[in-house]
């Protein structure tokens, strides 16, 4: 944020700290993990790529410092591939689509529900899943909110979270009707919407005074600046307010 907004909806939290070490003014209010989790590794199924570790001399689309590059890189080492192997192709979502479906790109690190879309689309598979292959979480879905904003107005803020609250009890209550929801903002085929709906996501909530979750987030911290995803070390819990 360059001050142009106020809050920041439930974005991924590892460029939030990115932005935070750059000197941007915002904290995180709150958090929601979901689960399962669907981030993956697609390729094509005529590919001939049927492992991480067949990555080796092949390009990969990432979007640079988020859940793109992340996955990615604990997919080699959890397979103990050489991330020099392979090459990182940086490409924002709307870039990398079209790369990954020309095949100028061999594989692509993405998020739901993109990374479903061109899973079927381009008659693809997952070689790495982050639901079902990463052994613990890196990246959280987070409100950030200006840190004057945020002590100038708590109870704004806490009125926002606890709205949200309200409307991620109501979408893990009723997996099909919120999928169709968003199908119609996305406009994305029937059969992506019955496998996301299928997953039954389940939202957990918290903030920044759950002390087990905060343990968890600073170590997806530490892990992030030590493979230099993010450019330092960074104390979370210096850059989270509770309202």
């Amino acid at each position: 944020m360059g001050g142009s907004a106020d809050f920041g909806f439930w974005g991924s939290t590892t460029p939030a700290l990115a932005a935070m070490l750059a000197g941007s003014p915002i904290v995180f209010t709150g958090f929601d993990v979901y689960s399962p989790r669907s981030t993956a590794i697609i390729v094509k199924k005529s590919s001939k790529i049927n492992s991480v570790a067949d990555l080796a001399g092949r390009k990969v689309a990432v979007n640079r410092s988020g859940l793109g590059e992340f996955l990615l890189i604990a997919a080699l080492e959890k397979n103990h591939v050489d991330r020099s192997k392979v090459e990182f192709v940086y490409l924002n979502p709307p870039d990398a689509a079209p790369a990954f479906a020309q095949g100028r790109v061999d594989a692509w690190s993405m998020w739901s529900p993109a990374v479903d879309i061109a899973r079927y689309a381009n008659d693809a598979k997952d070689i790495f899943n982050e639901g079902r292959d990463l052994d613990f979480l890196i990246d959280y879905s987070s409100l950030v909110s200006r840190r004057k904003f945020t002590e100038e107005n708590s109870e704004l803020v806490r009125a926002v979270l606890d709205a949200y609250y309200v409307e991620g009890a109501w979408q893990s209550q009723h997996p099909e009707e919120s999928e169709r929801l968003v199908q119609r903002e996305a406009k994305y085929p029937d059969q992506v919407r019955d496998y996301l709906a299928s997953l039954k996501r389940v939202n957990q909530f918290h903030e920044p005074d759950d002390a087990a979750f905060m343990a968890q987030f600073q170590r997806a911290a530490d892990w992030l600046a030590q493979r230099k995803i993010i450019s330092a070390p960074i104390k979370v819990a210096d850059y989270s307010v509770k309202v």
